[in-house]
């Protein structure tokens, strides 16, 4: 008894340091690490997303409405040390014993595929003509965009990218409520599509080209733990926009590629990042996903195209397309402004370059010899940065 007894004051001691250092390592967080974030003391794996840290204003009427008060609590419970372990376990439990997806937003289909709530919630509200609509309101904004590139010599391209929801509807409509109906979803982009090149704009609908592969291949496009197209998909959607750009210019202008492909078990990048938002110990991973390597068909070293100043504006589908154009294109000028304004990337190899871009760095969009704008169809004619483009080459 004496041998199982005499651990026990320093099991207590132990336990009572522990107590006592997390308010330090609380305090360290919020002092220190605010500045330094590399100096943060966590325990536990990163946790996967990210988070905002709302503004503490102390006022009178903060203090009134409570919103001081919740903010500076939000900001403590995130500097807590401890808080990226007690979630995954938390998570963890949840997922296992009962299925639940805690990550916000997030939603399981059939197969285990995962979507946001957003791409679901759009697909599911499509209307009658609403392709239509849509086209009658940007056409001109993108012609007034189209006539500026002509003008000056440069080269113009609209492109809509797929979505998983509408390349994989029979994963999802059945399991959630999604009142349109068939015809409304699937004339949306064929529809709008057909408007904007019978208005004359420049177009590229790697939409209905990926959604006309379904079954092509022994993978779906759209990995079970993503929500953006995988490598064949973005591989299949470059080599048609450098096909256009070709055909506009009237020569090889951009190099194509050739590529191949291995089935690999290790999911990466996109092809995980909604499994990462799930924030659990043992995340559901067990499928297979395509790893693509590239034969350029000219060495990059001698290809003129390198010199070629190529600007990409697009969602978050860009970033794939934009980084094989740098790295298999030979397009190493090339810069993917992300939302217009909120990132600025590429360089080889492709990586973030600058982050929330001022206004003068958007001007630089009026020099480009090849620009290329890029809208995912759920979210067509309403991204905003068509307007902001529309705006910078439309100033004197």
């Amino acid at each position: 008894m004496r041998s199982l007894a005499l651990p026990r004051p320093l099991v207590r001691a132990a336990f009572c340091a522990f107590l006592l250092l997390l308010p330090l390592g609380t305090a360290w967080n919020l002092l220190v690490a605010q500045n330094h974030p590399t100096l943060a003391i966590k325990i536990g794996p990163k946790l996967g997303g990210v988070t905002y840290d709302k503004r503490m204003i102390l006022s009178w009427s903060s203090l009134r409405d409570g919103s001081f008060q919740k903010a500076a609590a939000e900001r403590i419970t995130e500097a807590m040390p401890i808080r990226p372990l007690l979630i995954r376990i938390n998570n963890e439990i949840r997922f296992e014993l009962f299925g639940e997806l805690t990550a916000p937003h997030v939603v399981r289909g059939a197969k285990g595929h995962l979507l946001e709530r957003p791409y679901l919630e759009e697909y599911c509200s499509r209307t009658e003509g609403m392709g239509a609509k849509f086209a009658a309101e940007i056409l001109p904004k993108l012609k007034d965009i189209q006539n500026y590139y002509e003008a000056h010599g440069a080269v113009f391209i609209y492109v809509i990218s797929p979505s998983k929801i509408a390349h994989l509807p029979e994963y999802f409509v059945d399991r959630f409520p999604c009142p349109s109906t068939p015809q409304a979803r699937a004339q949306l982009v064929p529809q709008y599509v057909g408007a904007l090149r019978q208005g004359g704009i420049n177009l590229v609908d790697t939409a209905s080209l990926i959604h006309s592969l379904k079954g092509t291949y022994e993978f779906d496009l759209f990995a079970e733990g993503g929500v953006h197209w995988n490598d064949v998909g973005g591989a299949r959607a470059v080599s048609a926009i450098v096909e256009e750009i070709n055909r506009l210019a009237g020569h090889q202008l951009v190099p194509p590629f050739g590529f191949s492909y291995t089935l690999s078990g290790a999911a990466s990048g996109a092809d995980r990042e909604l499994v990462d938002l799930l924030n659990v110990f043992f995340p559901p991973l067990g499928y297979l996903t395509p790893k693509v390597g590239f034969s350029p068909s000219v060495s990059c070293v001698d290809s003129p195209a390198r010199q070629l100043d190529v600007a990409m504006v697009g969602s978050s589908f860009g970033h794939l397309p934009a980084s094989i154009m740098v790295e298999a294109n030979c397009l190493s000028g090339l810069q993917f402004y992300y939302y217009a304004a909120l990132g600025r990337f590429g360089g080889v190899p492709y990586h973030e370059l600058q982050r929330n871009l001022p206004q003068s760095e958007l001007d630089r969009w009026r020099d480009a010899r090849i620009m290329i704008v890029e809208e995912n169809e759920s979210f067509v004619a309403r991204t905003g940065y068509v307007d902001q483009l529309r705006a910078v080459v439309n100033r004197p």
